[in-house]
């Protein structure tokens, strides 16, 4: 195949992020039980942050599920950016993590415990930092 028949292949870039429904109702449901109401605008910026800290919350969790000599090799094969895809990524934790859902599972008990201990969402209560 030629190049210019691989690069029809592929896909183009989203303007908007995805997310995944299923955590985006869970950010949801912890906002209204907390009983916190919010304009239009102002809770699609809290639920976009709590989504990107959440998304990292569970990066880390499934860092650590990895055993210890792949993790290794992940961290290393994560600083090599330029050379790191997907395809590689899901190929490290589909064979590694075993107990996906646990680790899912475990990351929203947590998420929720942080953001509904404490008065006001910021970013700084949790393990993680905010990626821009």
């Amino acid at each position: 195949m030629s190049e210019q028949n691989n690069d029809e292949l592929q896909e183009p870039a989203p303007s908007a992020p995805i997310r995944n429904p299923y955590i985006m109702n869970f950010l949801k449901a912890l906002v209204e039980k907390k009983g916190e109401q919010h304009e239009t605008d102002a809770l699609k910026k809290l639920l976009g942050d709590m989504y990107r800290l959440f998304e990292s919350l569970l990066g880390q969790n499934m860092v650590n599920a990895l055993p210890e000599d792949v993790k290794k090799q992940y961290l290393e094969m994560a600083d090599d950016l330029p050379n790191l895809s997907y395809k590689n990524i899901g190929a490290v934790f589909d064979t590694n993590v075993k107990n996906y859902e646990q680790v899912m599972k475990e990351t929203m008990k947590q998420f929720a415990e942080i953001y509904i201990n404490n008065r006001q969402f910021s970013p700084e209560h949790y393990p993680v930092k905010l990626e821009n």
